[in-house]
């Protein structure tokens, strides 16, 4: 009998490797995706409402919020769109890991090429991780800022002009 490669090791770092998606993934599903898409609606709506509606020009101080406030819909709908972004690489990268794990028990495959490629993953797969921290962090901030521009915002719905409702027809 020849001697058998020992993948014990490579098989160890790809376990370690699917654990780290595994939070990747639950810090990713901890963004509630219906949440953003919610907030990215309401911003929408109303900066379309005040720019369709406003008839004076406003204060330096309420264009600014305006402009900030509006802004957000971009940023939450960028935020969105990375998670999903994350979400699809994870289902891929866990594919691939499982693949590579099936060829190291079956001794399918080259002991260079695998650390290689496992390192290679670890790179990547802490790229993931980061990302999600930075989408999580972001969002946070989209909230935080939404939160203490609404009240300003929703007053300056209010005092619009109220147009006649066969102006609207």
């Amino acid at each position: 009998m020849g001697c058998r490669t020992d993948f014990t090791a490579e098989l160890n770092a790809a376990e370690s490797l699917l654990g780290v998606l595994n939070n990747v993934e639950q810090s990713s599903n901890e963004v509630d995706a219906r949440l953003v898409k919610q907030y990215v609606k309401d911003v929408a709506e109303k900066c379309q409402k005040i720019q369709n509606e406003l008839t004076d020009t406003l204060e330096l101080e309420q264009a600014q919020l305006l402009v900030n406030f509006c802004a957000l819909q971009e940023h939450l709908q960028s935020c969105l769109t990375r998670k999903e972004l994350i979400d699809a690489e994870v289902i891929q990268t866990r594919n691939q890991i499982f693949n590579l794990k099936t060829d190291l028990k079956e001794r399918r495959a080259d002991k260079d090429s695998s650390n290689v490629y496992i390192e290679q993953e670890f790179l990547f797969v802490e790229s993931l991780s980061e990302g999600t921290e930075q989408v999580v962090v972001e969002l946070n901030s989209c909230f935080e800022t939404y939160a203490e521009l609404k009240d300003e915002i929703d007053r300056l719905l209010i005092a619009l002009p109220r147009k006649e409702v066969d102006e609207v027809e």
